[in-house]
């Protein structure tokens, strides 16, 4: 007799291949190798070393002089605009220092109720000498015997340096040689007239400066302005 066949006869399976994919961080990584570590890939095909299966470590010497070429490309570019940045950083800053004298000096004024006095420094660093008309510095002082001139005995209350190398001012012919606060805090001669000027601070190189502006009550202000000349 002939054995049944079997209802069920085993089926052959066949191997299955399991695809192991690298994880989503290291696909990232290779991808960026590609995009950022084979720069010279723009002038010709990408090369076998750098798929991502062989994703390479470090920079060939080639790569780093482009970054350095492109470096310095970039510095050149930007050293005149940051030059001339600080340049406008300083003018503007010596502009300030006026200001903040003038503020200082009025409510000294008020404070010791007495005459208070800028005037242009001399070259002797604690005599006022109006003929250098602000270029060397001013003095801020207590002037006693209020002849907008400091004294020996009279109280120091600030010195300033000379304006920096490129940096100038030009002051309108009435406050050429000094500005003085009376007791009230208004700007006053040594003849007792009201006193009311500008200073304009400026260098050659720029059109742009700023001006300090003192109205006839002795309130300062300062403002940017067009120099049509710098001295």
């Amino acid at each position: 007799p002939h054995p049944h066949p079997d209802p069920h006869p085993p089926h052959h399976t066949t191997p299955h291949h399991t695809h192991h994919h690298p994880p989503s961080q290291v696909r990232h990584v290779c991808v960026f190798f590609i995009l950022f570590r084979c720069p010279m890939s723009l002038l010709h095909p990408i090369r076998q070393s750098c798929l991502p299966r062989f994703c390479p470590k470090g920079f060939t010497l080639l790569e780093a002089l482009v970054v350095l070429l492109l470096l310095g490309i970039l510095v050149a570019l930007a050293a005149p605009a940051m030059s001339d940045l600080q340049a406008r950083h300083r003018l503007h800053a010596q502009a300030g220092a006026w200001l903040d004298s003038l503020v200082l000096a009025r409510t000294e004024a008020l404070r010791r109720q007495q005459r208070v006095t800028l005037c242009s420094r001399g070259a002797g660093n604690s005599t006022c000498d109006r003929a250098s008309e602000w270029q060397n510095g001013w003095l801020v002082f207590a002037d006693d015997n209020g002849n907008a001139a400091f004294d020996l005995g009279e109280a120091l209350i600030e010195s300033h340096a000379p304006l920096p190398s490129g940096v100038w001012v030009d002051v309108s012919s009435t406050v050429k040689g000094y500005f003085s606060y009376n007791a009230e805090g208004r700007s006053q001669t040594n003849t007792d007239a009201f006193m009311a000027g500008t200073w304009r601070f400026c260098r050659g190189a720029s059109s742009g400066g700023w001006k300090v502006v003192v109205n006839a009550l002795g309130k300062p202000r300062m403002e940017p302005y067009e120099a049509v000349t710098c001295p």
